[in-house]
Protein backbone atom coordinates (compact mmCIF):
# COMPACT_ATOMS: atom_id res chain seq x y z
CA UNK A 1 0.00 0.00 0.00
CA UNK A 2 1.27 3.76 -0.98
CA UNK A 3 1.52 6.17 1.37
CA UNK A 4 -0.39 9.57 0.69
CA UNK A 5 -0.21 13.14 0.81
CA UNK A 6 -3.35 15.31 0.60
CA UNK A 7 -3.29 19.39 -0.69
CA UNK A 8 -5.77 21.31 2.04
CA UNK A 9 -5.53 24.77 -0.44
CA UNK A 10 -9.15 26.26 0.47
CA UNK A 11 -9.12 24.40 3.96
CA UNK A 12 -5.92 26.59 5.26
CA UNK A 13 -7.31 29.86 3.99
CA UNK A 14 -6.44 29.95 0.89
CA UNK A 15 -9.35 30.89 -1.49
CA UNK A 16 -10.86 28.03 -3.89
CA UNK A 17 -9.24 28.45 -7.72
CA UNK A 18 -6.55 31.21 -6.82
CA UNK A 19 -4.56 28.85 -7.55
CA UNK A 20 -2.78 28.25 -4.67
CA UNK A 21 1.46 28.44 -5.50
CA UNK A 22 4.13 30.52 -6.80
CA UNK A 23 5.22 28.11 -10.04
CA UNK A 24 8.92 28.79 -10.61
CA UNK A 25 10.29 30.44 -13.58
CA UNK A 26 10.91 27.45 -15.64
CA UNK A 27 14.73 27.95 -17.20
CA UNK A 28 16.26 29.14 -20.18
CA UNK A 29 16.02 26.03 -22.88
CA UNK A 30 12.85 24.32 -21.35
CA UNK A 31 9.16 24.40 -22.00
CA UNK A 32 6.27 24.10 -20.15
CA UNK A 33 3.11 22.60 -22.14
CA UNK A 34 0.18 20.22 -22.65
CA UNK A 35 1.31 17.21 -23.71
CA UNK A 36 0.27 16.52 -27.11
CA UNK A 37 0.10 13.96 -29.98
CA UNK A 38 3.08 12.70 -30.82
CA UNK A 39 4.59 12.66 -27.21
CA UNK A 40 3.73 9.27 -26.73
CA UNK A 41 7.19 7.26 -27.32
CA UNK A 42 8.95 10.57 -25.22
CA UNK A 43 6.54 10.16 -22.45
CA UNK A 44 7.01 6.68 -22.45
CA UNK A 45 11.06 6.48 -22.19
CA UNK A 46 10.65 9.61 -19.41
CA UNK A 47 8.27 6.97 -17.48
CA UNK A 48 10.25 4.15 -17.61
CA UNK A 49 13.24 6.25 -15.93
CA UNK A 50 10.97 6.12 -12.57
CA UNK A 51 8.67 3.08 -13.34
CA UNK A 52 8.34 -0.02 -14.26
CA UNK A 53 4.37 0.10 -14.78
CA UNK A 54 3.02 -0.97 -18.49
CA UNK A 55 0.40 1.20 -20.16
CA UNK A 56 0.47 3.83 -18.11
CA UNK A 57 -0.03 6.35 -20.46
CA UNK A 58 -3.65 5.50 -21.80
CA UNK A 59 -4.99 5.67 -18.45
CA UNK A 60 -3.18 8.65 -17.24
CA UNK A 61 -4.57 10.36 -20.68
CA UNK A 62 -7.98 9.24 -19.88
CA UNK A 63 -8.33 10.57 -16.31
CA UNK A 64 -5.94 13.74 -16.95
CA UNK A 65 -8.07 17.07 -16.35
CA UNK A 66 -8.54 19.25 -19.45
CA UNK A 67 -5.05 21.13 -19.51
CA UNK A 68 -4.05 18.98 -16.55
CA UNK A 69 -1.26 16.09 -18.23
CA UNK A 70 1.79 18.53 -18.23
CA UNK A 71 5.29 18.02 -19.68
CA UNK A 72 8.50 19.76 -19.97
CA UNK A 73 10.30 19.48 -22.89
CA UNK A 74 14.02 20.34 -23.91
CA UNK A 75 13.72 22.58 -26.53
CA UNK A 76 17.46 21.68 -27.84
CA UNK A 77 17.18 17.99 -27.87
CA UNK A 78 13.44 17.64 -28.17
CA UNK A 79 13.27 15.21 -25.24
CA UNK A 80 10.94 15.31 -22.62
CA UNK A 81 12.57 15.55 -19.11
CA UNK A 82 9.48 16.07 -17.02
CA UNK A 83 5.92 15.13 -16.10
CA UNK A 84 2.79 15.17 -13.73
CA UNK A 85 -0.63 14.86 -14.62
CA UNK A 86 -4.08 16.69 -12.02
CA UNK A 87 -6.60 13.37 -12.60
CA UNK A 88 -9.88 12.75 -11.91
CA UNK A 89 -9.29 9.29 -9.70
CA UNK A 90 -11.82 8.03 -7.40
CA UNK A 91 -11.86 5.57 -4.95
CA UNK A 92 -13.20 5.19 -1.06
CA UNK A 93 -10.51 7.24 0.51
CA UNK A 94 -11.18 9.86 -2.06
CA UNK A 95 -14.73 10.10 -3.27
CA UNK A 96 -13.72 13.42 -5.25
CA UNK A 97 -11.31 11.63 -7.31
CA UNK A 98 -8.83 14.99 -7.73
CA UNK A 99 -4.93 13.41 -8.08
CA UNK A 100 -1.81 15.06 -8.54
CA UNK A 101 -0.13 11.91 -10.52
CA UNK A 102 2.73 10.52 -12.14
CA UNK A 103 5.63 12.79 -11.47
CA UNK A 104 8.77 12.06 -13.27
CA UNK A 105 12.13 13.96 -13.93
CA UNK A 106 14.88 13.06 -15.70
CA UNK A 107 17.43 12.77 -13.53
CA UNK A 108 20.02 14.09 -16.80
CA UNK A 109 18.25 17.89 -16.07
CA UNK A 110 18.46 17.27 -12.30
CA UNK A 111 18.60 20.67 -9.73
CA UNK A 112 16.69 22.89 -12.72
CA UNK A 113 13.72 22.82 -9.91
CA UNK A 114 11.50 20.88 -13.04
CA UNK A 115 9.68 18.74 -10.72
CA UNK A 116 8.78 21.29 -8.72
CA UNK A 117 7.48 23.41 -11.96
CA UNK A 118 5.02 20.39 -13.08
CA UNK A 119 3.97 20.01 -9.54
CA UNK A 120 3.52 23.26 -8.96
CA UNK A 121 0.98 23.61 -11.89
CA UNK A 122 -0.80 20.23 -11.38
CA UNK A 123 -1.32 21.71 -7.37
CA UNK A 124 -2.61 24.67 -9.30
CA UNK A 125 -4.89 22.94 -11.72
CA UNK A 126 -6.03 20.83 -9.37
CA UNK A 127 -7.26 24.29 -6.68
CA UNK A 128 -8.64 25.63 -10.11
CA UNK A 129 -11.04 22.48 -10.30
CA UNK A 130 -12.02 22.91 -6.85
CA UNK A 131 -11.35 19.60 -5.35
CA UNK A 132 -12.04 20.01 -1.59
CA UNK A 133 -9.03 18.03 -0.29
CA UNK A 134 -7.01 16.78 -3.76
CA UNK A 135 -4.66 13.63 -2.66
CA UNK A 136 -1.64 11.82 -4.42
CA UNK A 137 -0.16 8.53 -3.68
CA UNK A 138 3.72 7.96 -3.26
CA UNK A 139 6.53 5.38 -2.57
CA UNK A 140 8.36 5.76 0.74
CA UNK A 141 11.50 5.25 -0.99
CA UNK A 142 10.81 8.35 -3.29
CA UNK A 143 12.64 10.68 -0.82
CA UNK A 144 13.37 13.10 -3.68
CA UNK A 145 9.45 13.78 -4.77
CA UNK A 146 8.15 13.62 -1.33
CA UNK A 147 10.77 16.47 -0.62
CA UNK A 148 8.97 18.34 -3.71
CA UNK A 149 5.39 17.63 -2.60
CA UNK A 150 6.36 18.67 1.33
CA UNK A 151 8.12 21.74 -0.14
CA UNK A 152 4.69 22.75 -1.99
CA UNK A 153 2.71 22.09 0.85
CA UNK A 154 1.31 19.26 0.59
CA UNK A 155 1.26 16.75 4.16
CA UNK A 156 1.17 13.34 4.67
CA UNK A 157 -2.26 11.72 4.69
CA UNK A 158 -2.94 9.16 7.87
CA UNK A 159 -5.35 7.04 6.67
CA UNK A 160 -3.78 3.46 8.09
CA UNK A 161 -2.97 2.33 11.52
CA UNK A 162 0.79 1.87 9.62
CA UNK A 163 0.82 4.84 8.19
CA UNK A 164 2.44 7.25 11.21
CA UNK A 165 5.64 5.33 11.78
CA UNK A 166 6.17 4.70 7.74
CA UNK A 167 6.04 8.40 7.22
CA UNK A 168 8.18 8.96 11.02
CA UNK A 169 10.59 6.47 8.67
CA UNK A 170 10.48 8.66 5.63
CA UNK A 171 11.15 11.75 7.92
CA UNK A 172 14.30 10.11 9.34
CA UNK A 173 15.47 8.90 6.37
CA UNK A 174 15.10 13.01 4.71
CA UNK A 175 17.15 13.65 8.50
CA UNK A 176 13.78 15.26 9.81
CA UNK A 177 11.79 14.98 12.54
CA UNK A 178 7.85 14.00 11.98
CA UNK A 179 5.81 15.84 14.37
CA UNK A 180 2.10 16.08 15.05
CA UNK A 181 1.95 19.21 13.19
CA UNK A 182 3.15 17.60 9.56
CA UNK A 183 0.19 15.72 9.06
CA UNK A 184 -3.84 15.29 8.30
CA UNK A 185 -5.74 12.12 9.68
CA UNK A 186 -8.69 10.59 7.95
Amino acid sequence: MQIEMVWPGPLSGRESGSGPLEVPAVPPGYELRQFRPGDETAYNELFHLAFADEDKLEHTRATALEDGFFVIEHTNSGHLVATCAAQHIENDRHPEGGQLGWLVGDPAHSGKQLGTIVSAVVTNRLADAEYSLPYLQTNDFRYEVIAIYLKLGWPPYLFAEDMKPRWRDVYAGKERTFTSSDYVIA
